[in-house]
């Protein structure tokens, strides 16, 4: 019995596709620095590690069967450097544009209170803060 199916390149848009996934979690969690430093600096070991995913395969499919991505798909985007530093360049980008995002809206939430200052403190329902000087 074959420990692992028919060897199968990775399609571009499944690449895709997992790299957009990887750094969709790494963003649910704002992990973007430690992500891509981690990814920058094992740059050199990437081919081992995935070489090493491959040896572990059939343990990781046990403990995550069902998983969207399998272990031996991650082996393969790992592989090929060109692909990591695809990753790093999306978790780059995607990082800028979070940053961005995050300034419009602390932007827009000075605006908010300054309009609010200058209406004598009194709220969108005609609430009027005891603290307001008017």
């Amino acid at each position: 019995m074959p420990i692992f199916g028919d060897y199968k390149e990775i399609s571009e848009e499944r690449r895709d596709e997992m790299i957009e996934y990887m750094v969709s979690q790494i963003e649910r969690y704002g992990l973007f620095t430690p992500a891509a430093f981690i990814l920058e600096t094992g740059q050199p070991l990437s081919f081992l590690f995935s070489q090493m995913a491959y040896g572990a395969a059939p343990f990781g499919e046990a403990v995550f069967s069902g998983a969207q991505h399998t272990v031996e798909d991650y082996a393969q985007v790992f592989e090929d450097r060109r692909n990591l530093n695809l990753l790093i360049d999306r978790i780059h980008a995607r990082a800028k544009e979070v940053e961005i995002e995050e300034t419009k809206e602390r932007i827009k939430q000075k605006r908010l209170k300054e309009a609010a200052k200058l209406e004598g403190g009194k709220s969108k329902d005609g609430f009027k803060w005891p603290w307001s000087k008017k």
